[in-house]
């Protein structure tokens, strides 16, 4: 008996057959709103499991992901960018840090766009539960982003939600999950692909391409410099090829390629102020050594990291080996279910220009991913075209690592297109590869933060009654980064001599305490200096009071009273120490 409303001769196919038949069907029967809203919910659920779920009931004092001074940073730029434009002070310019000098922030991970969208969150939870809120979304937002993309090439909802997944839970995605929030919003970067896509097609009208599109640039600018300039640079090589292979297309890609430089001219409009800041503030030098740069490695691309689950930590020391910065390990990563599909598809796609272009996309992007030096096992074997980028302003300070979001998008299109041409007997061989990918790449979410600690005093009433308003303070916290967000704890009341922004610009390194001094330092230990130092630095930065975390009292007492501080006040955490004149 045939069940009513089957499709003809389902009765007759096997079970799984059957079922993945009606998975499909219902797939198709849904509005293509509610299908991209389906694709979504499933990839959000994803991301919970992974990386909320072991931290929900500390939602509001622990890192999704291990975090450390990065995330202490974001979750003060969190709170000093409202704060700022609250109290009619120019956000870019961080007086409250690094004073009495102050810093700009044009060149460090600034995350104006997201701290200002989680505001209302930060005032009511907290800066760490913005931040978590952020990193919990950004996953599903970039495969969703990725989803729209592929959906639109395919018309197909399942391939469309593969493709998505190996965009959003891309290797990428996991590496900067551990605490890189202005990376891992790259959501806008997709979405500009599926806005181009629908113009060149004719379904989307060129008012509204541009408004869209000026939108996502100035979005994506107030999430990641970095991200903006990637984007420009990929972004125009994937135009240009398709201007070259489009043989068909060619004249609306014109058109839209005009749409986007308009688009590109009203958005400098809206950001001039930042521009310029960033173009008087360009750094004289790269901001990362040429070392750093160098840390691809050919067998990276098929050596599970310890980011994956299957397999990744039986391969850790390998992995390890690959390169010298963990941070960076294993961003490239795709495994040999991936590669299958790249063969996959140029066996059976071979004939349509549009499927050179994308491997073609995928292999370039890859090549300069692996950095100027090609490695292989840890070994040098000759240069790369990547060593070209190494000498050019501004993107010498980029990291190529990085570069593999945009090879996984790409991936990802072509995992779409090649799963919604399967057909025949043989079409459920690619879905096979397909999920045997998907299980490759699942992303693995170990360290997370241990639970912030705020000492009491930064928060209570205490701080401003031992502190005065706008006083320099020198804060020497157990953890780098600490001080950064006790400042912004405490409301900005006090300035801090330095921080934590990430690279710092050349001026500001003023000797040995420009990067602070802490219990625990990340890479290396701890090197105090002499007392002398100490309080030259101390006087030369108009330091009026330290604020000594207890966990590190017993390591910097001494050194303090050695430089004619004394303790003046204990509790809630902290000892505040003060020459006797100044007390």
């Amino acid at each position: 008996m045939v069940t009513q409303g089957a499709p003809p001769g389902e009765a007759r196919r096997p079970g799984l057959a059957a079922t993945w038949a009606r998975v499909e069907e219902w797939g198709r029967s849904l509005r293509p709103a509610w299908r991209g809203l389906a694709a979504f919910l499933l990839y959000q659920a994803l991301a919970f499991v992974i990386w909320i779920f072991p931290i929900v009931s500390q939602f509001t004092s622990r890192h999704a992901g291990s975090g450390r001074q990065d995330s202490r940073y974001y979750q003060w730029a969190l709170e000093w960018t409202p704060w700022a434009i609250f109290h009619g002070v120019n956000p870019l310019h961080a007086s409250h840090v690094f004073a009495p000098t102050g810093v700009d922030l044009a060149w460090s991970a600034f995350v104006p766009g997201p701290a200002l969208a989680t505001w209302p969150v930060t005032a009511v939870f907290g800066p760490m539960a913005s931040l978590n809120l952020l990193m919990m979304l950004a996953p599903a937002l970039a495969g969703w982003g990725a989803y729209l993309v592929c959906n639109r090439v395919t018309h197909r909802f399942w391939p469309s939600v593969i493709g998505g997944y190996f965009f959003g839970f891309s290797t990428y995605m996991a590496g900067m999950m551990i605490g890189f929030l202005n990376l891992v919003l790259i959501f806008p970067i997709p979405l500009l692909v599926y806005l181009v896509i629908r113009h060149v097609e004719g379904s989307l009208g060129s008012v509204a391409f541009v408004a869209g599109f000026t939108g996502l640039l100035v979005g994506l600018f107030s999430i990641s410099t970095e991200l903006f300039g990637t984007a420009t640079l990929f972004g125009g090589g994937a135009f240009t090829g398709a201007l070259a292979f489009g043989k068909g297309i060619r004249r609306q890609l014109v058109r839209t390629g005009v749409l986007v430089l308009l688009a590109g001219a009203i958005a400098t409009i809206v950001l001039l102020p930042y521009l310029r800041d960033i173009v008087s503030n360009a750094p004289k030098e790269p901001l990362r050594g040429t070392a750093e740069t160098s840390v691809g490695d050919l067998l990276s691309f098929v050596v599970p990291p310890p980011i994956i689950r299957l397999e990744g930590r039986t391969f850790a020391d390998l992995s390890a080996r690959l390169t010298r910065f963990p941070v960076l390990n294993g961003l490239g990563y795709v495994g040999f279910a991936v590669l299958a599909i790249l063969v996959g598809f140029a066996i059976t796609e071979w004939r349509r220009r549009s499927t050179w272009l994308l491997l073609g996309y995928v292999g370039f992007v890859s090549v300069l991913a692996l950095g100027p030096v090609l490695y292989v096992d840890g070994r040098p074997h000759g240069h790369l075209p990547g060593e070209v980028l190494v000498h050019i302003p501004i993107i010498q300070s980029l990291l190529p690592s990085r570069f593999t979001a945009y090879s996984a998008l790409a991936t990802g299109v072509i995992a779409a297109l090649w799963l919604a041409h399967a057909a025949g007997r043989w079409g459920w061989a690619r879905w096979a590869i397909a999920a045997l990918a998907v299980v490759s790449l699942l992303p693995h979410a170990a360290n997370h933060g241990s639970p912030q600690r705020v000492p009491v005093f930064f928060t209570s009433d205490q701080v401003k009654r031992v502190l005065h308003h706008g006083e320099i303070v020198f804060v020497i916290p157990k953890f780098k980064g600490e001080e950064m967000m006790w400042q912004g704890a405490a409301g900005f009341w006090f300035n801090l001599a330095e921080g934590y922004i990430g690279p710092i610009p050349p001026e500001l390194k003023s000797g040995p305490l420009a990067r602070g001094l802490q219990l625990i330092k990340s890479k290396n230990r701890v090197k105090v200096p002499s007392p002398d130092e100490v309080a030259t630095w101390m006087g030369e930065h108009h330091v009026s009071a330290i604020v000594l975390d207890d966990r590190a009292r017993r390591k910097f007492r001494s050194l303090l009273q050695k430089i004619d501080f004394r303790s003046v006040y204990s509790g809630g955490g902290v000892s505040v120490w003060r020459r006797p004149a100044a007390a």
